[in-house]
């Protein structure tokens, strides 16, 4: 993950950031500035290749709990006060009766994790609702409940790379080691709808489970792994989410550096990063 533009041009990007951080003294912009210097460094100079970056002055660990900070307090409540009817969507649409789970994206696990798992592709099911900064057309009229109450936080989920989607997991499934991102932008919020006994997810070396209508949220830029050891199938509602300390203005500056330097290196794989390093 480097600024894939040349240095001329990131130069003047710092100069800019300096600009703005006397305009908006108190939107943190020292912080973007700071890490776009680190990740910057394999570009300027080719002989530092760091794999993995921290942003500046923003807590990272593995997990948050929901007290945390208003806006995850604010997620959290949400998608609880909503559980009835994403439940009754979600539970419908992958209902035996139902015929037309191949309308809605997805995304596979021999996409993801290698030809190792083409047996999976039909028992770890990841189905879209937000993806590229929009709702899926198959979200909008299959989902069209769970789309309004999502809706409420399209100002926390995470821009271009940032995904919302029912993930099922069928049992005996196994999810092996990986990391999702490789800078701590992000949480990903589990949010539970079927919670059998012999689930479970572990995030930099704790376990944790899922709870029917409770939510979990992680950082994804940690290893991470999940399992599904019972005997029916485990359903959650994802989020891709803006980390909670960033500013309104560093929101902005990431958007802007996403798309027009490819900062996270969105195109393809898993929440756009590939995952074959522990295959």
């Amino acid at each position: 993950m480097i600024l894939q533009q040349n240095p001329t041009k990131i130069t003047f990007f710092l100069w800019l950031l300096k600009v703005l951080e006397s305009l908006y003294p108190k939107g943190n912009v020292h912080r973007f500035e700071e890490t776009i210097k680190l990740i910057a460094r394999p570009t300027l100079n080719s002989s530092d290749k760091s794999s993995k970056f921290v942003y500046y002055g923003i807590t990272r660990k593995p997990w948050y709990e929901s007290d945390d900070y208003n806006i995850l307090r604010f997620v959290s409540n949400t998608l609880k006060n909503g559980l009835n009817d994403i439940e009754d969507e979600c539970m419908a649409y992958f209902s035996p009766e139902h015929s037309v789970h191949s309308i809605v994206p997805k995304h596979k696990p021999s996409e993801i994790f290698g030809e190792s798992f083409k047996d999976k592709d039909e028992s770890w099911k990841y189905n879209l609702i937000w993806t590229q900064g929009k709702f899926t057309e198959a979200a909008l009229s299959l989902f069209p409940k769970t789309v309004n109450i999502v809706t409420k936080l399209k100002p926390f989920i995470y821009p271009l790379a940032g995904e919302v989607a029912f993930l099922v997991m069928e049992p005996g499934v196994i999810i092996p080691p990986h990391a999702d991102s490789e800078i701590n932008l992000s949480l990903n919020c589990h949010f539970g709808i079927k919670t059998p006994e012999g689930c479970g997810i572990k995030v930099g070396g704790e376990t944790r489970s899922w709870t029917k209508g409770e939510t979990l949220f992680f950082d994804n830029s940690f290893t991470h792994e999940a399992w599904n050891k019972g005997q029916e199938k485990r359903v959650v509602l994802i989020l891709d989410l803006f980390h909670p300390e960033l500013t309104q203005i560093e929101k902005t500056l990431i958007k802007l550096v996403i798309k027009d330097f490819k900062l996270l290196g969105i195109e393809g794989g898993y929440n756009g990063t590939q995952d074959l390093q522990y295959l």
